[in-house]
């Protein structure tokens, strides 16, 4: 995808430029969209990823996983998620379309790429991989809200005969042994889980004391994103106390025809045994940990992390000076980590940089994330 540096054969070269002026860290669909802009302006830059090809990550995940924006909602800048707007990609949609925006904005991503270090460097940054040095006057950070899979310190209390799996290593129905099968977390992908298992298993869902609202995925004919988008909800800045929204929520029917029951939430395990907030005991034959991520950021800069490790930053905009992150979880509004509202951020981030690369100064903001 580097055309500057193709090779006789005219295919594009992997070569890790020794110095860029922007380095955008991780290929997922902020650091594209953050490339895309970057290109745009004319700003030259590398897009490092730790994947083999793009779209990796999604890859991974489980094979009836989908989108709960629909097709209408989950395009990135300059291109329109392709089929019907009103359906709701699942995840190879979304690999495939991830490859075909790097591909048709001839985006020079380098995979197989893993930044090991990211340092301050004089007045720019040193970027180390296994493949070398690259030395960028600014760098964006867009490695994405899923780090590693987060288990609670209390599993290990769980006998080693019954099997568990997190999200991230869920794939279908047919890993999970037959019997009860108890899903930890009640956010959107606990509950889409636990919705394909009641076909095949008998289901508990462990819910949180937090009430999640529940969002239909279509309110008279429109899907919810279009009336979040027109009433200004999805570029409000959001509490990051408040839980997410569950959108398209099939669980309370499933309830309702026996198909599953949910139960509190799940504090602790001693051998077999699940316990409940409640003081019941559940004795599950498989336990899937729908319990979130932890981000791993002891590979950047120690000034550009706070006192609990995380990175220091005001809306994506980092401590030091050149530095830019995108898609972290409500970095800005509620759609800073979601595929089809991540370019609002990236082209905030991507005017900031085009401006301090011309020694210019960028206009605040909107709410929209564009110019005043």
């Amino acid at each position: 995808m580097r055309k500057d540096q193709a090779d006789p054969t005219g295919r594009p070269s992997s070569t890790l430029p020794a110095t860029v002026r922007v380095a955008v860290i991780g290929a997922g669909q902020s650091g594209l969209a953050a490339a895309y802009y970057l290109r745009q302006a004319g700003i030259a830059c590398v897009v490092l990823d730790a994947g083999s090809e793009v779209g990796e990550t999604w890859q991974r995940r489980w094979a009836s996983l989908k989108l709960f924006t629909s097709a209408q909602f989950s395009g990135l800048p300059g291109l329109p998620f392709p089929g019907d707007g009103a359906h709701y990609p699942g995840k190879d949609e979304v690999v495939a379309y991830l490859r075909d925006y790097a591909e048709r904005f001839d985006l020079p991503v380098l995979t197989d790429h893993r930044v090991l270090s990211l340092r301050r460097d004089g007045d720019g940054y040193l970027l180390t991989t296994a493949h070398g040095d690259c030395r960028a006057e600014q760098v964006v950070i867009a490695t994405g809200a899923f780090g590693a899979a987060r288990v609670p310190d209390f599993a290990a209390g769980l006998s080693p005969d019954v099997p568990t799996l997190h999200t991230s290593e869920y794939q279908g129905a047919a890993q999970v042994p037959p019997g009860t099968v108890v899903v930890v977390g009640d956010g959107n992908s606990g509950r889409q889980i636990a919705a394909e298992l009641s076909e095949t298993h008998s289901v508990v869902l462990s819910c949180s004391e937090a009430v999640s609202p529940p969002l239909p995925q279509t309110v008279v004919g429109r899907d919810m994103f279009w009336w979040m988008s027109v009433l200004g909800v999805m570029s409000l800045p959001v509490n990051m106390q408040a839980p997410d929204p569950i959108v398209g929520d099939r669980v309370p029917e499933l309830v309702a025809a026996g198909r599953m029951r949910t139960v509190g939430r799940v504090t602790g395990a001693e051998g077999a045994e699940l316990l409940v907030s409640d003081g019941e005991r559940v004795k599950p034959s498989a336990v899937i940990w729908a319990t979130g991520y932890l981000t791993d950021w002891s590979w950047l800069d120690p000034e550009m992390l706070d006192d609990e490790g995380q990175p220091r930053h005001t809306e994506g905009t980092g401590v030091l000076p050149g530095s830019h992150y995108l898609g972290l979880y409500r970095m800005r509004t509620r759609g800073s980590a979601l595929i089809g509202f991540v370019g609002r951020d990236a082209e905030r981030a991507a005017a900031a940089i085009t401006a301090a690369a011309q020694g210019t100064t960028t206009a605040s903001p909107t709410a929209e994330g564009e110019p005043a």
